[in-house]
């Protein structure tokens, strides 16, 4: 038997099998049985397996005394430029068209 978690062991599968039969129990043995909780327990059992699996460690806090500091998101920046004027929305233009002279009524 390997330790690789990508294949499959019996007492793995048996450990998945055992929490989804619990899983199931506890959501008070609905019709789907056990078999509809198998993903969700092969996932906590993989949680299970390698707690700090889904952690990245971080090497660059900044200092402790910029902490209190707020900083703006560069990406804020990006729609500065694309907003209408400010009387664009309220008026300053006709809506529709107007006739040029009463000839073309």
């Amino acid at each position: 038997m390997s330790d690789n978690p990508l294949e499959p062991s019996e007492t793995r599968n048996a450990r998945i099998q055992a929490r989804a039969r619990a899983l199931w129990e506890a959501d008070g043995k609905p019709g789907c049985g056990a078999d509809a909780y198998l993903e969700q327990a092969g996932d906590l059992v993989g949680m299970e397996e390698n707690p700090t699996a889904g952690e990245i460690p971080v090497s660059d806090l900044p200092p402790p005394d910029l902490a209190d500091i707020q900083v703006e998101n560069a990406r804020i920046q990006e729609n500065l430029g694309e907003f209408p004027e400010r009387l664009t929305d309220q008026g300053d233009r006709a809506h529709f068209p107007e006739r040029e002279n009463e000839r073309d009524a």
